[in-house]
């Protein structure tokens, strides 16, 4: 039976990774297309979309795409973010959700997601 368990855990991990790299796909796109003068409903897709990242990384491993994504949603959440810093900001989120993505960094990242928790911090502050 725990053979079986851990088999349905490592094909479900498989799905997600190919899950994250689609939703990573669709951040991409939503960002190409969005209108700097009117980005409130290409942000709000944003948000939405980091919000179902930051819920599921964790529960597959991957705990450095959960904190990215909630630091997203914190942002997003936290005021307005229509400036181009502020875009800017999101953007990097995207860029770095795609970098753990592409390069199937799992668990909390070693070294690299230090690095990348501690650079979203300083961006968010």
């Amino acid at each position: 039976m725990i053979a079986q368990a851990e088999a349905a855990v490592a094909a479900l991990r498989d799905t997600y990774r190919e899950q994250l790299a689609a939703d990573v796909v669709t951040l991409s796109d939503i960002w190409a297309r969005i209108d700097p003068q009117n980005p409130d409903e290409a942000l709000k897709e944003v948000q939405s979309l980091a919000h179902n990242i930051k819920g599921q990384g964790g529960s597959f491993g991957y705990d450095l795409v959960t904190s990215i994504g909630a630091s997203l949603c914190d942002y997003m959440r936290s005021a307005h973010r229509s400036l181009p810093k502020e875009l800017d900001i999101v953007n990097a989120h995207i860029k770095l959700l795609k970098l753990v993505s592409d390069n199937d960094i799992s668990g909390a990242g070693g070294e690299t997601g230090e690095r990348i928790v501690e650079r979203l911090r300083a961006l968010t502050r």
